[in-house]
């Protein structure tokens, strides 16, 4: 493998990943999405391990394209963290005010993980509770 990118799901996956995939830590990348692997409580578990064996969170760009992954990378100062706004609406994407530049978004100020600040998303949510 030459700096390869993989996506992963569980703290078990990765394990044997990292064991048996013959990847390095100093230059492939792992991409855990949060939302699909339990959460970010297994998320940590999942850097936890990653640095027992050696990897830094900086070789970690969370998979997912959506503010859940996005603000678990800036909270872990991970590497980067995978997007592709338009598409997974409404939760995909950005907050609806965060401003791209130079090929880097920042986070707003909205308290929450991310999801709040999407009108879209927040319209389904409403509509699914009355």
């Amino acid at each position: 493998m030459t700096g390869s990118s993989l996506f992963l799901f569980s703290l078990q996956d990765t394990r044997n990943l990292i064991r048996y995939g013959g990847l390095r830590p100093d230059r492939d990348t792992i991409q855990v999405d949060p939302a699909l692997s339990y959460g970010l409580v297994e998320y940590l578990r999942i850097q936890d391990m990653l640095h027992r064996h050696g990897w830094s969170s900086r070789r970690c760009v969370p998979h997912g394209g959506h503010q859940f992954s996005l603000h678990i990378a800036a909270a872990l100062k991970l590497g980067g963290n995978e997007s592709y706004p338009g598409e997974f609406q409404p939760t995909g994407g950005f907050a609806d005010d965060a401003a791209v530049e130079k090929s880097r978004v920042g986070l707003t100020d909205i308290p929450g993980i991310g999801f709040e600040g999407k009108a879209a998303f927040y319209k389904v949510l409403h509509d699914l509770h009355h």
